[in-house]
């Protein structure tokens, strides 16, 4: 069985705490990171595809290091996208508060990205909206940026963690590690793949 992990950060408006770099890394305990956990999210699929989540105990997760990381916009900081790099491969969309050019591991920053990581197709931009309209359109006047529907949708801006279905769509917000917003806490997530699918989702505190 293959399994990776993403680590999913967004509006770090400047440079990132030490936490996210030890989740993100891998450093600490199995039960260092589950207290950490607010919520964790077990992915499943029927026989046609269609997409379920149920709620499981924190101690499925174990601590390892991610193989990719991605950034939901209003980065603030260069050196953010460095020291992310250096643990992986760091994919990003620019924020709207990103008024000047940045770069990751993975080239250039853009507004919208939209990728296949291990089977799993990806698409990411900082607004929700943006995002909505990425996936749905406003037919007839706006048409979808993507071709078809991805496995994983992920937005920033909000700066509050959450993980919902849209058809058989999970959409990301991993919330802010450095700027709490009604009260949730500073944040970040991590998400697993197992044998090209989604296998279960992590909203973390980090802060």
């Amino acid at each position: 069985m293959t399994c990776k992990r993403i680590g999913i950060v967004s509006d770090t408006h400047g440079p990132l705490p030490q936490e996210v770099f030890d989740l993100f890394s891998g450093e600490g305990s199995a039960q260092e990171l589950q207290g950490r956990c607010v919520q964790c999210l077990q992915v499943a699929f029927d026989q046609k595809g269609g997409v379920s989540l149920s709620e499981v105990p924190a101690t499925v997760l174990e601590m390892k290091p991610c193989d990719l990381i991605l950034h939901a916009g209003d980065i603030g900081a260069q050196s953010a996208l460095d020291e992310l790099g250096a643990i992986a491969r760091t994919v990003a969309v620019l924020g709207n508060n990103d008024l000047t050019p940045y770069w990751c591991s993975d080239g250039d920053v853009r507004d919208l990205r939209s990728l296949t990581y291990e089977g799993v197709s990806m698409v990411m931009t900082h607004m929700p909206t943006d995002l909505r309209l990425a996936l749905h359109g406003r037919p007839p006047l706006v048409m979808p940026a993507v071709s078809a529907l991805p496995q994983l949708a992920i937005h920033g801006h909000t700066h509050v963690p959450k993980v919902e279905l849209d058809h058989d769509t999970v959409v990301l917000c991993p919330g802010s590690p450095t700027r709490s917003r009604n009260g949730s806490g500073h944040n970040v997530a991590l998400v697993d793949i197992e044998d090209g699918r989604l296998s279960a989702i992590a909203l973390l505190r980090c802060a």
